[in-house]
């Protein structure tokens, strides 16, 4: 990657493709506009070198950087949205257990000096049965949730994301799938709805705790990076683990494998499997039906199938 020097010529700019997802948002253009000016500032305040941003992402630029005592480091900015808000208080309450380090940030916290990971390969790319991948992701996941949310934390509430979840939920559905299983949807506006209130307690959640934002290490096997941190229930967390580490419903029958895969994750977390299998159900459907939203009609169905099959599993 060819390297910025401090005062050299300015950072350059978001990739294409992440570039358009920042202009389709309220507000888009005009950050895109000032990013710019925003990183030679935190390039010159900060005293980093900089190399190209890394291609991957949705509304954050982020690159390799070098300080001036030669550490290796992150510099991310990401376009201010309710999802980025918490991270850097996150990753401060975290102090590396389980995640990269936060060392430096805005005062509005939407630019990040991070630790780097490295060698950083990300765990969806890595060698090994499915379900040893799903264990080292799960290790990561009771890492971040080994300490009590401290008191007066500035995190959302993991209620009041869900609520308004399941509110859109209940809108969108005649207008974009009205033949979707009404069991099924009415069951998972339910879930949202009544999951986070019944909880046994409460942690600082990852938010998106995919097998791309875990990442190989040098001081830990994994650590990961980019959450989306929420204060609530635990089992919250896990539906990406679940589902993405490999795919089960390539399987012929996938329900055998998800049992086993919920068994290990209540196993290592401690939840239980029926909440974990529940809150992935209800999940799924409020991801497909955003995905309805911005047009995307077959992930959102196959996202509904997926919950179809984890309500079987549960025994919802």
């Amino acid at each position: 990657m060819r390297s910025i020097r401090h005062g050299d010529a300015a950072p350059e700019p978001l990739p294409a493709p992440v570039a358009r997802n920042v202009e389709a948002l309220n507000g888009g253009r005009e950050w895109l506009e000032s990013l710019p000016d925003t990183l030679a500032a935190l390039q010159d305040a900060w005293d980093l070198e900089l190399e190209s941003p890394f291609k991957g992402g949705s509304c954050s630029w982020a690159a390799p950087a070098r300080t001036a005592s030669g550490e290796h480091a992150v510099l991310k900015v990401s376009f201010p949205h309710r999802e980025a808000r918490g991270e850097a208080e996150a990753l401060r309450f975290w102090d590396g257990a389980g995640t990269v380090r936060l060392l430096r940030s805005t005062p509005d916290g939407f630019g990040l000096l991070l630790e780097a990971c490295e060698p950083g390969g990300a765990l969806r790319d890595a060698a090994g049965e499915p379900e040893d991948l799903l264990t080292a992701g799960l290790e990561v996941l009771a890492r971040l949730w080994s300490r009590e949310p401290a008191p007066g934390m500035d995190l959302e509430p993991l209620q009041e994301v869900t609520d308004d979840w399941s509110g859109l939920v209940a809108q969108r559905w005649p207008r974009l799938r009205p033949g979707a299983d009404a069991h099924l949807v009415r069951t998972a506006v339910d879930l949202l709805g009544s999951l986070p209130r019944t909880a046994k307690r409460s942690v600082v959640l990852h938010g998106d705790i995919n097998p791309g934002n875990i990442l190989a290490a040098r001081r830990a096997p994994w650590l990961a990076i980019d959450p989306k941190p929420m204060v609530g229930d635990p089992g919250y967390d896990v539906w990406p683990l679940i589902m993405q580490v490999d795919p089960p419903l390539r399987l012929i029958d996938p329900r055998p494998a998800l049992r086993r895969r919920f068994g290990l994750a209540a196993e290592i977390l401690g939840e239980p499997a029926d909440r974990l299998t529940a809150w992935s159900m209800a999940r799924a459907v409020e991801s497909a039906f955003d995905r309805f939203n911005i047009g995307d009609g077959p992930a959102g169905d196959a996202e509904l199938a997926q919950a179809a099959v984890l309500a079987d599993v549960a025994g919802l």
